[in-house]
């Protein structure tokens, strides 16, 4: 598969391509923009279920999140904690306050099976591209 990239790189360098020049400073912009994860509300509840199959800390998860190259809470942590209580209200996690006074969060039996459903659903999407791309 990636001689069949390389050679639909060499033919769009030929001819669709051939009269494009990007500067350094652009060709950065765009590298950066696709690099970046899809911060989307389902791409962050996804995320959000994803970590907390373990108890964490609202803290906690923040920094897993930013871990993972999600921005949108950069100066803004209240907004976790807005789709947390979301989420909470939903049923799809479950929360408890621990002895020393911190809240802990976990995944809940309605988010296990939105993360089976989306699991699948991805899965479907992949296999779908993979055929796409070996024909």
């Amino acid at each position: 598969m990636e001689n069949r990239l390389n050679r639909l790189r060499k033919s769009m360098e030929e001819s669709a391509f051939k009269e494009l020049c990007f500067s350094e400073k652009m060709r950065s912009e765009v590298h950066k923009q696709i690099n970046r994860p899809d911060e989307s509300e389902e791409m962050v509840t996804l995320a959000i279920l994803q970590l907390l199959h373990n108890e964490k800390t609202g803290y906690e998860l923040t920094g897993l999140l930013r871990a993972r190259g999600f921005q949108k809470f950069e100066g803004k942590e209240g907004f976790l904690y807005t789709i947390l209580h979301r989420l909470e209200q939903k049923g799809w996690i479950v929360s408890a306050w621990k002895e020393e006074g911190t809240k802990v969060y976990l995944v809940g039996d309605k988010g296990k099976r939105y993360l089976r459903k989306q699991g699948k659903s991805m899965a479907a999407t992949r296999n779908t591209i993979k055929g796409l791309l070996e024909e």
